[in-house]
């Protein structure tokens, strides 16, 4: 199967009614701008709304922090290449700075966009339950009811919980092997959809509004105008972190699933034995952020599960 490039847009935003009616008005705007480009084969947005504090590590923390002065927004963006993805900003930028500068009042920081290889993934398709009926009679029909995915709910209707990881240089193959182990454990746990590993593989100026120093004085010095000098500071190669980064996305029916399903790694000893192995790889994490999409465009699903 192919496995499309990630882009993740972070924002932390004011967490308020404007940002609600921004990012509906101003989100699929983005989205039709960023199909002009053929490489472009879906997104899914996130907004945070809490974390899962594992053991109480993070005590501050719940899976219930929307009441919060501020949130972080995390727009994916899947792309055939990272070249396509940069491409799109350049050819674009006009449009998607005038857009995304008329929600500047909201921004507290960023945008910031890291991109990522999809190391290994097991996602099913969006389905409504109409839709599985129909899928898993076709299958029936066929005489191979075997392989049917779990329903996978669409926009705001399951759970995504992103893990994050600083890893060890030189123990990537053994955190990339030992954590698709954890994903195959969790695929026993109820509620549990389906998994990405995704490894940073560098971060976007242009998407990122890095410019170069003339291009963020003419950006600071107007009313929000197009700036006429639209070179990003540097290339996506250069911001590769060292020691490497990585993310999981997790998906899964409903917070509290994801919550007694990853704790399987504190309470089932066999899964606690192979998450020990990751444990070993790491520099800082896991820290896992619960995320509802709130839009999406699942066309990068079929891509990801083509042939």
């Amino acid at each position: 199967m192919p496995k499309p490039y990630v882009a993740i847009n972070e924002v932390e935003m004011l967490n308020n009614d404007t940002t609600m009616q921004m990012f509906q008005q101003v989100g699929p705007k983005v989205c039709q701008v960023t199909a002009r480009h053929p490489g472009f084969v879906g997104f899914q947005n996130h907004m945070q709304f809490g974390i899962i504090p594992m053991g109480t590590r993070w005590g501050g923390g719940s899976m219930d922090m929307t009441k919060m002065d501020t949130m972080n927004v995390y727009q994916y963006t899947m792309w055939k290449s990272i070249k396509d993805h940069e491409d799109m900003h350049r050819e674009n930028f006009s449009s998607i700075f005038r857009l995304c500068s008329s929600c500047l009042s909201q921004v507290v920081y960023g945008p910031w966009e890291p991109l990522y290889e999809i190391v290994d993934a097991s996602m099913p398709l969006n389905t409504e339950m109409a839709d599985f009926t129909v899928m898993f009679g076709k299958k029936f029909a066929a005489g191979d009811p075997s392989g049917v995915p779990p329903i996978s709910m669409p926009y705001g209707q399951r759970t995504i919980a992103l893990s994050e990881h600083t890893v060890k240089k030189g123990s990537e193959k053994e955190f990339e092997s030992t954590i698709v182990e954890v994903m195959k454990d969790f695929e026993n746990a109820p509620g549990f959809l389906g998994y990405m590993i995704l490894k940073e593989v560098g971060v976007s100026a242009v998407g990122s509004f890095q410019l170069k120093s003339k291009g963020i004085h003419e950006s600071l010095e107007s009313g929000g105008e197009v700036p006429t000098q639209q070179e990003g500071s540097f290339t996506y190669e250069e911001a590769k972190p060292t020691p490497p980064e990585y993310r999981v996305h997790m998906e899964w029916a409903s917070p509290n699933d994801a919550m007694f399903g990853i704790g399987r790694v504190l309470f089932a000893h066999p899964a606690r034995e192979i998450h020990d192995k990751v444990l070993d790889t790491l520099i800082r994490g896991p820290y896992i952020r619960l995320l509802n999409p709130m839009m999406e465009g699942t066309t990068w699903r079929e891509y990801l599960n083509s042939p």
